[in-house]
């Protein structure tokens, strides 16, 4: 089979059916469960800060395009960075056992996803740097200090005034529980740490964007990651330029790619679990879905368009307090013109912030389950997001009715959607027992026209939505919960799509959660390590 037939067949082997789960193990080996931080032994660590929650931007301000002057790229300002986007949020206890929660959210709670840091000279410290991110800890590991002459190509081939930051996976965190599934989750969570990365950075007036021009094998050994002494393989998914807004991409010189692959490394990895069992086609389809080198393009996109659904209301604040909800009431609605608001930020144009960075078109659209939305029927309804059009193809008896002048929303069917939408996410209660439930539906032929390595970016897109969803149930007194269990070809055949032009690749649900009160909540660090404030 060619790379893209082998995609395709992952695709469909990880599907779940009413009949049958994709493989998966069974049930959950305890003894063997991923421990859920990453440490290197001996690096040398360094301390961030945390700044007060109510040192905060507006929330609506930041999503259209960087907020303000650039922040300049100091101690504070990477510790702002990764406080507000990847650090830990909160710790829970309930019958002897403690966890942490984080600010980006991750299926199963487990966290695949790893950050590594390469600072030019002057940053941090005096020298260049390469350091991995320890949430739990909220510093920074020193991996490696560049020689002189590295630290100078790397401050000569970054634009002034920013970093990169490299995002790489640990595929078994999700295969203890997931199987062979987890590949899609993986990629989720990644979409979600993009959004993160890019809404906290927009609020220190900084600009993300992907490197696409470094073939994605390359980060294995950018990062440091093809090294001995890794138990459990780890894998770099994407570097991000973060800083001052720029034109166009820029490319990194060879000499510099192979002098940081060529770096001595400090720290020894820990070992993540006991054993860990092999799920083969988790190491296939990664491997086949690596990015090539790809043409540089524009960076500047146009800037958003500012809207002021939350007047007033603070970004940092809903940020740190996002939760995941475990179960609905079942019985709270919302207003119509609320719902309008959420599925406005989800357009493109709208938010550009955390859905530009990846310079890829939009290839996703959503199938809304209306259930308790005052001012709309409850039933099935269409979000033309990538082109805002109807959709040929889907069921001839749909009604597609536009119901708002200014967003591209279709109703296809009126009734009561509830029981439909908990059936297709699995027979999960919370799925129905939202105002609204959501599958993010995919341009999945189209978009891998392109190439194997598109097959994981779909999945970014649906996070990146996901995040946005999160925060906008959030700023409205809500709550919300990525579903990652659904019977993919079940969704298929109610929209009548026979071939694969449309694929299923997340579900999600909005409303008022049910909270355990048994769970007892503690701060995410003991103290706050406060900035220095600047000289008078």
């Amino acid at each position: 089979m060619s790379p893209l037939e082998q995609v395709r067949a992952y695709h469909q082997l990880s599907k779940h059916q009413p009949q049958r789960f994709a493989p998966g193990p069974g049930q959950l080996e305890w003894a063997s469960q991923p421990a859920p931080f990453r440490r290197y032994a001996g690096a040398r660590l360094i301390e961030l800060y945390q700044r007060p929650l109510e040192e905060s931007p507006g929330f609506d301000a930041i999503f259209a395009e960087p907020l303000g002057p650039p922040a300049a790229l100091d101690r504070a300002s990477v510790s702002q960075l990764l406080y507000d986007s990847l650090a830990l949020s909160a710790w829970k206890e309930a019958g002897g056992s403690r966890w942490a929660l984080r600010v980006n959210p991750s299926s199963g709670n487990l966290h695949p996803t790893e950050a590594y840091l390469l600072l030019p000279a002057g940053s941090l410290e005096e020298g260049a740097l390469l350091a991995h991110y320890a949430p739990d800890a909220h510093a920074l590991e020193v991996r490696a200090e560049l020689p002189p002459a590295l630290a100078e190509q790397l401050s000569q081939a970054l634009p002034a005034g920013g970093l990169l930051l490299g995002l790489a996976g640990i595929a078994w965190r999700e295969a203890w529980k997931y199987g062979e599934r987890a590949y899609r989750y993986c990629q989720h969570d990644l979409g979600h740490a993009l959004a993160a990365v890019a809404i906290a950075a927009s609020a220190l007036g900084w600009q993300v964007r992907l490197l696409r021009g470094i073939a994605e094998e390359r980060l294995d050994g950018l990062l440091g990651l093809d090294r001995d002494g890794f138990a459990e393989a780890e894998h770099g998914d994407c570097l991000l330029w973060i800083g001052p807004p720029q034109a166009a991409e820029f490319r990194l010189p060879p000499a510099l790619l192979r002098g940081l692959a060529e770096l001595p490394l400090s720290g020894t990895p820990n070992r993540l679990s006991r054993h860990s069992r092999d799920w083969p086609e988790l190491a296939r389809v990664q491997a086949l879905c690596r990015a090539p080198a790809l043409p540089a393009q524009p960076w500047q996109a146009e800037p958003g368009l500012m809207v002021a659904d939350n007047p007033g209301l603070p970004l940092r604040p809903i940020l740190h307090r996002r939760r995941s909800a475990q179960a609905m009431d079942g019985k709270g609605g919302i207003q119509a013109e609320l719902l309008l608001a959420w599925l406005r930020r989800l357009m493109p144009e709208r938010s550009p912030v955390p859905l530009a960075l990846s310079g890829e078109p939009a290839q996703v659209d959503l199938l809304l389950f209306v259930h308790r939305v005052q001012g709309l029927l409850p039933g099935l309804y269409w979000l033309a997001r990538s082109d805002g059009q109807a959709q040929a193809g889907l069921r001839e008896d749909f009604l597609w009715q536009r119901v708002d002048e200014e967003l591209p929303l279709y109703r296809l069917l009126e009734g009561d959607a509830r029981g439909l939408a908990g059936f297709l996410s699995c027979g999960q209660d919370i799925a129905s027992d939202g105002c609204v439930a959501v599958a993010m539906l995919a341009r999945f032929d189209a978009a891998l026209t392109a190439g194997p390595w598109r097959y994981p970016r779909l999945y970014w897109e649906c996070g990146q939505i996901g995040q946005l969803l999160y925060l906008e149930a959030e700023a409205a007194g809500l709550s919300a919960t990525g579903i990652g269990c659904y019977f993919d070809d079940a969704v298929h055949d109610l929209l009548g799509v026979a071939d694969s032009r449309w694929q299923s690749l997340y579900h999600f649900t909005l409303g008022r959660a049910v909270w355990d009160e048994r769970l007892l909540s503690l701060p995410a660090y003991p103290e706050h390590r406060l900035p220095p404030k600047p000289a008078a």
